[in-house]
């Protein structure tokens, strides 16, 4: 076995708690007086949230040792989101991976030294080996895929594997707050869990990993945000819709939806900005772009995305945990980045040889098409206010300038994005320089533990967001089991 503290143990009985799901005000709690509470055990594990990386921590806390480890999922079933995968398929890892495929706010060297703490191999074995999954390579887009084709299979198996370890899985079990209490233990302090509808109960340790706000039809509300703002004290990096469609109108007043095509896509900052001289660039990693009914898709608009949705967001303030899409209307007067497209990616130098090359008589609309989709072409030349019977030999001097723009340097009108039910993540969170990178401890409240989602990281598209949630959770849970054994001693 290749992760620490690993043994062999003889699992106990599991039990599958449902509670009742129904709101209740946790407004007037105060999470910060000290006080007695009625619990569990004063030497569990508590994991909030069933996701990937929760269920992910719950498995390793119960290898290194813990002796009870209880994951509390406030929905009717864990890893909900999961399921919805890689289009049900679930590219549960990247065949190789650099911190460069990750976006954090928060110090580079803290994701790099947290992403060192395993790889994508290791990782690889412990899905094939541990969880059972029989895996292969999809090398067109280089993901490992389970053979199945199945997300629900990835779900299922790694669910008992927690089980089978003795993971204890609470469905329908909503946690709503954490407190610092006293225990007479030898233990020392242990947190409440402020439960809804339930007494609340005491553990000794806690791994937050209750995912972010993207896809809220799987239970995903923010709520770790609140828990780990008000409750433990941390300052974060603002929450944003990421990985997320943009809207905006499509060149030459036309309606492109369905139309798709290979581009080269980048983000440009925002000009005249503090870092505007010093940032770099960013460009796509992926060429698929596609027009939708409302705007922008497809994976090489999802690549960069995060960039604009970040500066709308936080101009106006709309990431307090609501669903919001913004669209034109709040954007006004809004400085934020630019992203511009080279369609078909070809070069100013090979769009003004195909302008240029005999015969004359040819029409330019005929060279568009040669390397772009007809209705596209057609849309370029209006937005260049060239008339679709315009010859080559008639193009004049001006009007080729400004379609050689169009063509290799359009920029996209966003006025706005989709909102988290469109978003695969959600970028912002806890910041990495607020937690031990070699833990996952907070360091503002010791004794809690942060992986997923929750934090200030995502992965672009391709199983790298995965890859975060299987680390940083192996991490959380192995340094969780071990804080409880130091506890006990």
């Amino acid at each position: 076995m290749f992760f620490l503290g690993a043994r062999m143990r003889i699992p106990f009985q599991v039990r599958r708690t449902f509670g009742v799901d129904r709101k209740v005000s946790t407004a007037s709690r105060k999470p910060k007086v000290s006080v007695r509470a009625q619990g569990t055990s004063n030497s569990s594990v508590a994991v909030l949230g069933g996701g990937a990386a929760g269920l992910t921590a719950a498995y390793f806390a119960a290898v290194s040792g813990a002796k009870r480890v209880i994951v509390y999922e406030r929905t009717s079933e864990a890893g909900k989101k999961i399921l919805m995968s890689g289009g049900a398929r679930c590219n549960v890892l990247p065949v190789s991976a650099r911190v460069e495929d990750f976006v954090t706010e928060s110090t580079p060297r803290k994701l790099k030294n947290i992403m060192a703490s395993w790889n994508v191999e290791r990782c690889r074995e412990w899905l094939e080996n541990d969880i059972g999954l029989e895996l292969g390579i999809e090398h067109v887009t280089n993901k490992y895929f389970p053979l199945s084709n199945s997300s629900r299979e990835v779900r299922d198996k790694l669910v008992e594997a927690c089980l089978r370890e003795g993971v204890d899985i609470r469905y329908g079990a909503s946690v709503e707050g954490l407190r610092r209490v006293s225990d007479d233990g030898a233990d020392g302090e242990a947190w409440s869990l402020l439960m809804r509808d339930c007494p609340d109960e005491r553990v000794s340790v806690v791994i937050l990993a209750m995912g972010g706000m993207s896809f809220p039809a799987v239970g995903t509300d923010g709520t770790g945000y609140v828990i780990a703002r008000r409750d433990l004290e941390h300052d974060l990096a603002e929450p944003y819709p990421a990985l997320v469609p943009l809207t905006g109108k499509h060149p030459g007043g036309e309606q492109l939806p369905g139309v798709s095509v290979n581009v080269s896509l980048e983000c440009e900052p925002i000009p005249g900005g503090k870092k505007a001289g010093k940032k770099k660039k960013a460009k796509a990693n992926r060429e698929g772009f596609l027009f939708t009914h409302r705007g922008f898709s497809g994976p090489a608009v999802l690549d960069l995305s995060h960039n604009v949705v970040r500066s709308l967001v936080r101009t106006k303030g709309c990431s307090k945990g609501e669903d919001v899409e913004q669209s034109d209307a709040d954007m006004i007067e809004v400085a934020v980045p630019s992203l511009v497209v080279s369609w078909s990616g070809e070069s100013r130098d090979e769009w003004q040889e195909r302008l240029a090359a005999p015969p004359g008589k040819a029409l330019v609309a005929t060279r568009l098409r040669e390397g772009l989709p007809q209705r596209l072409a057609d849309a370029l030349l209006a937005e260049a206010g060239v008339y679709n019977d315009c010859k080559v030999a008639d193009l004049r001097r001006v009007e080729r300038l400004k379609l050689l723009d169009v063509l290799t340097k359009y920029r996209i009108p966003v006025d706005g994005h989709q909102g988290y039910r469109k978003a695969e993540v959600t970028g912002g969170g806890v910041p990495l320089d607020e937690i031990n990178f070699q833990t996952m401890e907070s360091l503002k409240s010791p004794g809690v533990y942060f992986c997923g989602e929750v934090c200030d990281v995502f992965g672009r598209i391709g199983g790298f967001n995965f890859l975060w949630a299987w680390t940083s959770g192996r991490l959380a849970g192995m340094s969780a089991a071990k804080l409880v054994s130091e506890k006990n001693q």
